[in-house]
């Protein structure tokens, strides 16, 4: 093999690398943005410069972007023009974020009601409601483990469930971040669980195999 094709076969591993590193360097841009504003949220929810409304807005949103993004993975590819829109998206969120830790609005006051009296209420509501939200959230785990045993599930789909699962954890952590998990919290948390519940039974009961794909 003559000196010139040698180097342009060096050439081209170079250039597939450089283009590997950069795919996997935007890769983690959006990753990282998504966890570095799912922080903010959480400190600015334990600090009390997020509201309880504010948080739940923040959430929310957060959710729908990452939804976005699994809807443009579920075809197996990420392009430049979808990675372009979830950046915007997180752009956008960025700024909402920044706008709820400083617009002055305070956790200790809502509505002209002291959330310190609102807490020994909630209190009392909590222990009632807690042991379902951890049976469901530890039963759900425990059907993508068994999905992954037996193969219903394949690789892709536990991913993507246990992304799920990761998702409702930190917005369980975002809502607890101040010792108190209010009553319309707890039932955004179960909406969220009765929607991951859906989405487990489908990915078990369709015709994909671990070994089928």
């Amino acid at each position: 093999m003559s000196k010139a094709t040698l180097s342009a076969l060096a050439i081209l591993m170079a250039t597939g690398l450089t283009v590997a590193v950069d795919a996997q360097a935007r890769e983690r841009g959006v990753n990282e943005r998504q966890n570095q504003q799912r922080e903010r949220v959480t400190s600015g929810a334990r600090s009390g410069q997020v509201t309880r409304p504010e948080a739940r807005q923040l959430n929310r949103e957060a959710r729908g972007i990452e939804r976005k993004e699994q809807a443009f993975r579920s075809d197996g590819h990420f392009s430049r023009s979808e990675r372009r829109e979830v950046h915007r998206d997180l752009d956008r969120h960025g700024r909402h974020i920044q706008q709820s830790r400083n617009d002055h609005d305070r956790r200790g006051w809502h509505g002209g009601r002291d959330w310190g009296h609102q807490r020994g209420f909630d209190r009392g509501h909590q222990v009632r409601g807690q042991g379902g939200i951890d049976r469901l959230q530890h039963r759900q785990q425990a059907q993508i483990r068994q999905g992954v045993r037996n193969g219903s599930l394949t690789p892709h789909e536990a991913r993507r469930l246990s992304g799920e699962q990761r998702q409702i954890a930190a917005l369980e952590r975002s809502y607890r971040a101040d010792g108190v998990l209010t009553p319309a919290e707890r039932r955004d948390l179960r909406g969220e669980l009765r929607d991951a519940d859906r989405h487990i039974y489908n990915q078990t009961h369709d015709d994909d195999r671990r070994f089928g794909r």
